[in-house]
């Protein structure tokens, strides 16, 4: 997806699957400043890693993740 169209699919939160090893300088661009769930702080970093696969530990993790970011957030 290029970076001109995210803002089109954002929403008013934004789970976002980030690798260290990756290149997010995408995060510094005005363009993603601009998403309203990044100017509202709604948008919630997982580890990509973490999230990569669907066994049943990763699913318990990826709930415990959602369930804190989301039932904890104000």
């Amino acid at each position: 997806m290029s970076l001109e169209v995210l803002p089109e699919f954002a929403g008013d939160y934004v789970i976002l699957s980030k690798s260290t090893a990756a290149d997010n300088s995408f995060q510094n661009t005005d363009t993603y400043k601009n998403i309203p769930a990044v100017k509202n702080n709604r948008v919630f970093e997982a580890p990509m890693e973490e999230f990569y696969f669907n066994d049943p530990i990763t699913l318990d993790y990826q709930l415990e993740f959602f369930q804190e970011h989301f039932l904890n957030s104000k």
